[in-house]
This record gives structure tokens, sequence and C-alpha cells, in this order.
């Protein structure tokens, strides 16, 4: 027995060693992924950092998320080496958050391949990028799940890992231990300004199809919010099916001009069953562009069919308003509620001081170098700004930062945004 047992643990003592180094990316290879890897900048002259990237298939092409280049036609790409270099905006997708990018002439580095192979939850990955701005940094943690929708207005089934990622890292890689792109790091966990162990990537199926569709016709979103039915709204109604409640149909939308109505319940959408929004999502990514639907109308079902083709631009003119630039704004615009003494109580996900990155308990000690009790007592209902704000903020622990509230930037790069959670009963628009 005791000669068994030294066997067994001597068996174990040759293999885990080759086992662990398996999984572990060489020096060679993190060479080649972090040299393939890019920093993106605004081409303003502005040199405002935006995020991450990285060369893929061929010397010239870069792929990065759509937020992270926002409204830019062109960027400037900042490599591992020091070299910078201009990319035109090819194509962008903001509904998958995808992004593809063509340098004026050939990289020097080797693109990385994109692996489509499955995932499975415990897989090692690595990712790389700009976490913080802090340039052409490597990080590792594992699969948590293989295909997650963590957004119900996006048809895309995230890759859930715990690889360090932080604002920044949006644009940048996901790969395996060889260098094989798994995905594109995209959102972290809502409720925190920095990574708490959750991380989201497109995955590289997803990426694929992107790079390899051809740009097809606009298509309209319907134009309608729906909700998922709760116990509650099913007591109410006397509803037992499958589907989505029509909260609102935007008027001259798709929906609209199909017949839908508030309150009509959505069962089906092309070929889909629709139990879900996040189900509606996927629906309206395979769907064509005249798509006949059911939904149930006073206890009875009503076939209809939405046109999704964008009016001609003479009736949009007559019958949309079209948004005027705000020249003012206060702090409740930028979702900001400031108590008399100057703390931030509460940070709406959706406003500019979110994406700046305020959070509840920042107090602001200054507007543009000065004290804010130079203001009024009034000053967080009665502010008003016609042009960027330099806020000191004094943090929760004492320490003091700046931070630039732009609500008229179009070149924000990363968002934190996203949510472990999207899928709770809450209202889900489809504009």
């Amino acid at each position: 027995m005791r000669l068994i047992t030294l066997a067994i643990f001597i068996t174990l003592g040759w293999f885990a060693p080759d086992a662990a180094r398996a999984t572990n990316m060489t020096k060679a290879t993190t060479d080649r992924v972090l040299a393939s890897t890019v920093i993106v900048r605004s081409d303003d002259g502005r040199n405002r950092f935006l995020g991450s990237g990285f060369v893929v298939r061929d010397k010239k092409t870069v792929v990065s998320n759509a937020h992270v280049i926002g409204n830019a036609g062109r960027v400037m790409l900042v490599f591992q080496d020091g070299t910078r270099m201009a990319a035109r905006v090819m194509r962008i997708d903001k509904m998958l958050d995808l992004s593809v990018l063509e340098t004026e002439k050939a990289t020097s580095v080797d693109p990385l391949q994109l692996d489509v192979g499955a995932v499975h939850p415990g897989h090692t990955v690595y990712a790389t990028g700009a976490p913080l701005e802090a340039g052409f940094s490597l990080t590792a943690g594992i699969v948590s799940a293989r295909a997650r929708q963590v957004d119900a207005t996006q048809p895309l089934l995230y890759v859930q890992h715990s690889a360090s990622v932080n604002p920044g890292s949006s644009g940048g890689p996901l790969l395996n231990f060889q260098g094989g792109v798994l995905g594109v790091n995209t959102r972290i966990s809502d409720g925190s300004r920095f990574f708490v162990g959750i991380a989201y990537a497109i995955s590289a199926a997803d990426v694929s199809e992107f790079l390899s569709r051809e740009p097809g016709p606009e298509i309209l979103a319907p134009g309608m919010k729906v909700r998922p039915f709760s116990p509650r709204i099913r007591t109410a109604l006397g509803f037992e099916g499958q589907g989505v409640l029509v909260d609102l149909v935007r008027p001259n939308s798709p929906a609209s001009r199909a017949g839908m109505q508030a309150g009509d319940i959505l069962t089906v959408y092309g070929a889909t069953q629709i139990t879900t929004p996040g189900d509606l999502a996927f629906a309206l990514r395979k769907s064509n562009i005249d798509t006949d639907i059911e939904v149930i109308r006073e206890n009875r079902t009503i076939t209809l069919t939405v046109d999704r083709t964008p009016l001609p631009a003479s009736l949009n003119a007559m019958t949309t308003n079209a948004a005027e630039a705000i020249e003012t704004y206060g702090f409740a615009d930028m979702g900001l509620t400031i108590n008399v003494m100057g703390t931030i109580d509460a940070v709406s996900s959706n406003g500019t001081g979110f994406f700046v990155g305020l959070s509840k308990g920042d107090r602001i000690d200054a507007i543009n170098g000065r004290g804010v009790e130079t203001f009024g007592p009034d000053w967080p209902q009665t502010f008003q700004f016609d042009e960027p704000l330099l806020l000191r903020i004094v943090l929760p622990d004492g320490a003091t930062q700046h931070y630039m509230l732009d609500p008229w930037d179009d070149g924000v790069g990363l968002r934190p945004s996203s949510g472990a959670n999207v899928l709770d009963q809450e209202v889900v628009s489809f504009d």
C-alpha cells in the first residue's frame, strides 16, 4: 500500500507542473499579444484616452468597442513600442457594441487570430488593455459563465470571466493561453466604479460574424418599450401565458405604424416565441425588415406586420422634431443629486456624472478652482454652466481628485456601464 501511495505521489509530482504550465501563457505569447494590443486615443488634437483595441486577422484591421470610438471618424492608435498610427473608423455597430478600424499602412505586429471554439467555465483566460489608462497590462482569470445575456436590449450572449478589467480595458482582447482571441472585453458589473470580479466579453463568434458581414441597409428600431410579467402583473391582467407587456409605443414608429398599442401582449416576433425582453432583442437581430408578429389584445390574438424600413428624409423632417443643442446645464441634468453640503446623494446611471466617474458620497469642494461656498447656499440647485466644468472632489476617504464634467463631449470613451442583473423586471426600451 505504501508503495502504491508513493507511486501516486510521484506520478502527480511528474504531471501536475506540466498541467499547470499548459494553461500558463509563455513569455513569447505574452510579448506577442501585448505587441498587438493598442491604446485608442482621439485624433482631434486633444489626445484624449478612449480605451483599448487589438490588431486582428491582418496587419491593418483593428477591433474595439463602439462605445470606445463614440462618434469619431478617425482615432489615434498607440502601440507598446510607442508607435503612433492613425486609423479610420470603417464600421460601427452600436447594438453589438463593436467597431472595426483600418490603419493607413500595415502595422509591424503579428495580428491576433479569433478562436471561435467553445469555452467552458473554469478555462483560464487573460485580458490585455489599458485599465485606468495603465497601458499594456495583462491580467488572468477564469471563464465564469459561457453565455450570459446581460443587457435585454442586446442580442448577445457574453462570456463572463474573472480576469481583472477596469474602465479603459474596453475593446481589449480576452485570450486563451495560446494567444487566441476568445472575445472583446466590454463590460464590468454595475454598482461599482471598478472591477469586482465580474467582467463580460463579446464572444469571438460574434466578433467574427461582425467582421465577415457586409454592411446592410439601415433598419429602424421598432420604437416601443416592453416589460416582463411579474406575478402581480399576471394577477392583475389574469394572464398565464408567455409574452411581454407593451408599455409604450412611440408615435410614427414602425411599431405604431403596424398598429401596436400600449397594453398589447407581444407573444411572437417573426419565428421567435417571446418570453422575456431579451428574446425580443435576438428576434430583432435576425428578423427581416418586414416581419409578422402576434399580439394578444383583449383576449384575442392579432397578427400585425412591422415594417422597419427607414422613412424618406422628407417625411422624417415633417414628422419628427430635430433635437436642439442644449446650451446650459445644471447638476440635475448631469444625473446628480447634491445636498446643501455639496455631497452627492445619488448618481443616475444614465447621467454624465456617472460616465465621468462620480459616485454617491463624493463631495464637490470647488468648481473651476472656486470654493462652492462662493456660489451661494442654493448652488446645488441653481448653478448653471455653459462650458465644461473642472470639479475638485473630496472622496469619502478624504482624498481629493479632479473630474472634468463635459456634457458636450462627443468623444466620451469607456462607459463603465453594464449589468449582471439587467434582466430584472424593469421596462426595456427598444428605441
